[in-house]
C-alpha cells in the first residue's frame, strides 16, 4: 500500500478551495481524526470540486460518493467563519447511528 501524502493532498485541495474570499482562512483538523483519514477526506472533496466541471452525472455521482466515504469515515467538513477555518470534525456515522436507534427501538 502506498504511503498517503497529507501535505501534497492538503496543497492541492487549498489550491481549489482557499482562493477569493477563502484566501485567508486556515484548515482545522479535529485531533480525533487519523492523519491518514483526514488525507482521504480532503481528496474526495478536492477530487469533487474537479468533477463539477463535468457532466452533471459524474458530478453527482463522485458527490454521492464523497459524501459515502466520509460518512464511512466518521468525518465532517464545515465553515467557520467566525474563526475563517474550515474544519474536519468527528460526526456520527449514520450506520452507528442507525444501530444505536435500532437498539434503543427494540433492545
Amino acid at each position: 500500500m502506498s504511503h498517503l501524502n497529507f501535505e501534497e493532498v492538503l496543497q492541492d485541495w487549498s489550491k481549489v478551495f482557499l482562493r477569493n474570499e477563502y484566501e485567508e482562512w486556515t484548515v482545522k483538523i479535529d485531533p480525533e481524526i487519523e492523519s491518514d483519514f483526514a488525507c482521504i477526506a480532503l481528496f474526495m472533496d478536492y477530487k469533487t470540486a474537479k468533477s463539477s466541471g463535468e457532466e452533471k452525472e459524474v458530478f453527482e455521482g463522485m458527490k454521492k460518493a464523497s459524501l459515502i466515504i466520509l460518512d464511512f469515515l466518521e468525518i465532517q467538513i464545515v465553515d467557520n467563519p467566525e474563526e475563517k477555518q474550515i474544519q474536519l470534525i468527528k460526526k456520527e456515522s449514520t450506520r452507528v447511528r442507525d444501530k444505536k436507534l435500532a437498539k434503543e427501538i427494540w433492545g
